[in-house]
């Protein structure tokens, strides 16, 4: 079996512009091969293909384990979108929601604020340790979840760190009962749902806030 052909099909798959990930590629390769030393081997010769690409110019290095596959632009390849490798490495990697934006980002999304933060925050599964962890590269600053979060629960997660406003936002608009009513409706949240998570997260204070924001 020719891996390095294996991997020239995966990558052939992969858009441009899109940020690739070395741990999709090693769980590619880790549902080919069943053993442990085979693969350790041919992960080692992986590294040493994808640099060979990377020199070639077939492939970019955006960071450490993380690459694209460029487009010619008029002033040669395009760069890749920083946003894009936020998100697939820390907010949704295929179907699987592993995190959320959270933060004056979020609050500016929402339209509670016209404040532009120089990060972006973000509550994510991928958090390496129970502190804040900022990745300078990409300019955003991770955070662990109270519970792990997934496809179900991290609109609620959203919810309730909007109304903690946990980081002291500054809001500048009068209708935040209104704006987090209408993210309530929008994203259809179930209120019972919204009570179990609060359960799940200690959060239960959010439920009086909810109610009583004014």
């Amino acid at each position: 079996m020719n891996y390095n052909e294996l991997l020239m099909k995966y990558l052939n798959d992969c858009d441009t512009n899109e940020p690739i990930l070395i741990e999709d590629i090693k769980n590619y390769f880790q549902n080919i091969i069943t053993k442990k030393d085979e693969y350790i081997s041919v992960i080692k010769n992986i590294y040493v293909y994808l640099n060979r690409l990377v020199k070639k110019d077939k492939l970019i290095l955006f960071a450490k384990g993380i690459y694209y596959k460029p487009s010619k632009g008029v002033f040669g390849n395009k760069k890749l979108n920083s946003y894009k490798v936020i998100e697939k490495k820390y907010i949704k990697n295929n179907d699987k929601i592993n995190g959320y934006v959270t933060g004056a980002y979020l609050f500016n999304q929402l339209g509670l604020t016209t404040q532009i933060p120089n990060s972006i925050v973000v509550v994510t599964n991928m958090c390496p340790n129970n502190n804040e962890y900022e990745n300078k590269k990409l300019n955003v600053k991770i955070r662990k979840p109270k519970i792990e979060v997934d496809n179900l629960n991290y609109l609620y997660l959203q919810l309730f760190d909007i109304i903690n406003n946990k980081d002291n936002i500054n809001i500048e608009v009068n209708n935040v009962k209104e704006i987090i009513y209408d993210f309530i409706k929008n994203n259809k949240l179930d209120m019972e749902l919204i009570f179990k998570y609060a359960k799940l997260t200690n959060n239960k204070k959010v439920i009086d806030k909810l109610y009583d924001y004014e």
